[in-house]
């Protein structure tokens, strides 16, 4: 019996083997015709498909790590503007966050960030897939673009706050990547600030340089005098010699009115008249000589020596003067280098990705998708009026 049943299971699987066949056709038959009701619309469900099948199984995850800050200068006092002044009115501080929100999107910070940790080679990795992978032989134009697309600045104009969110393949390589990019943003900020005042500090240094050259060469010419006229101050000795002058022309005044007493009870020759005369002869040589040495057409007088000497003497004080400034300026520009620096205050630090934020899979599907089906109503429209033209 067990050899006869056997037998009758053999029989059906040999039947059964041989409707297979049919059934194949039967459904091969039903799937073509179901293609064929569908005719070009088969395109776009072929390439949905396609869509669908790369950007969940071979689009490679896009990490983003994200950074906040604003740049301040140290006597930062912006005052907000009311009114009509307020439209169009750009601070100082907002100017240096479009700076820095164009120095990040420069073809300078990629090359940067080539440098420092190898971007160009991170973007070209063969674990990326083709679609998204930045290609070997990119050139240097190729790899910023591909940068640009990778990296979003956005600089919020009432907070001032600038938002920073970078893209790569790796969560370690996104975290690494935001923390150089805002390195490299405050040395870069840092440079412009430094620059300026390291200019106008060496320009102010110059002077103060120069001023205190002029003020030794013044004051050498002024000792130079001094030792060739063997005098301290002429102005002294002019008020010294005034003061003799004065005295020998009181003296001679007493002298004469003595010799006038003297006449008057004696003769000329006796000796007392005698000698008050030679007595005023003496005084009146003395005030002569004291006076040429004041006043006289040669240059060693004393009025001519006190004219060039005041001459110099106010050139060192004009040299004096003009090294003071000097240094005051020099204090005041570092002051103000010093308040002039720029800061970039960190609001959020870059942070360590735990999810891919990039490719928007089901965005991207839809999207991708609505366009065929666009397309695919739009060629199906222009179609249905060519036939109509051509009956």
């Amino acid at each position: 019996m067990s050899d006869i049943g056997s037998a009758g299971s053999d029989v059906l699987n040999v039947q059964e083997n041989k409707r297979k066949p049919h059934v194949i056709k039967r459904v091969h038959k039903r799937v073509m015709s179901r293609i064929a009701r569908l005719g070009s619309f088969a395109i776009v469900i072929a390439l949905s498909l396609l869509i669908v099948f790369y950007f969940v199984a071979i689009a490679s995850p896009r990490y983003v790590s994200e950074a906040q800050f604003v740049v301040k200068q140290a006597d930062s006092n912006d005052l907000p503007l009311s009114g009509l002044a307020s439209l169009g009115a750009v601070s100082g501080t907002m100017k240096d966050s479009l700076i820095i929100k164009t120095f990040i999107e420069s073809r300078d910070m990629a090359m940067l960030l080539d440098e420092e940790i190898g971007l160009r080679q991170h973007y070209q990795q063969d674990s990326i897939d083709p679609l998204s992978r930045m290609p070997a032989d990119a050139t240097a134009e190729q790899f910023v673009k591909y940068y640009n697309d990778h990296i979003h600045v956005y600089h919020d104009e009432m907070s001032d706050v600038v938002y920073v969110e970078v893209q790569a393949f790796d969560r370690e390589y996104a975290l690494k990547l935001g923390k150089t990019v805002l390195e490299l943003s405050e040395q870069f900020i840092n440079s412009i600030g430094d620059k300026m005042a390291h200019e106008q500090l060496d320009y102010a240094a110059r002077e103060v340089n120069r001023a205190h050259q002029v003020l030794q060469e013044q004051q050498q010419r002024m000792l130079s005098f001094q030792d060739q006229n063997r005098l301290y101050s002429p102005e002294q000795e002019g008020s010294t010699l005034l003061g003799a002058i004065s005295q020998l022309q009181s003296d001679l005044i007493k002298a004469e009115a003595r010799l006038k007493e003297l006449l008057a009870v004696m003769r000329e020759d006796a000796a007392d008249v005698r000698t008050q005369k030679n007595l005023i002869r003496s005084l009146s040589a003395q005030l002569s000589e004291e006076r040429s040495r004041l006043t006289s057409a040669n240059s060693d007088a004393l009025n001519k020596v006190n004219a060039d000497f005041q001459e110099i003497q106010m050139a060192a004080a004009l040299a004096s003067d003009l090294y003071k400034s000097a240094l005051a300026s020099h204090e005041a520009v570092r002051s103000e280098a010093y308040r002039k620096l720029k800061h970039l205050l960190i609001v959020q630090k870059p942070s360590m990705p735990e999810e891919d934020k990039y490719p928007r899979r089901l965005y991207n599907i839809m999207t991708w998708f609505s366009a065929l089906l666009l397309i695919y109503l739009v060629g199906k429209l222009i179609l249905a009026i060519v036939r109509e033209h051509r009956d």
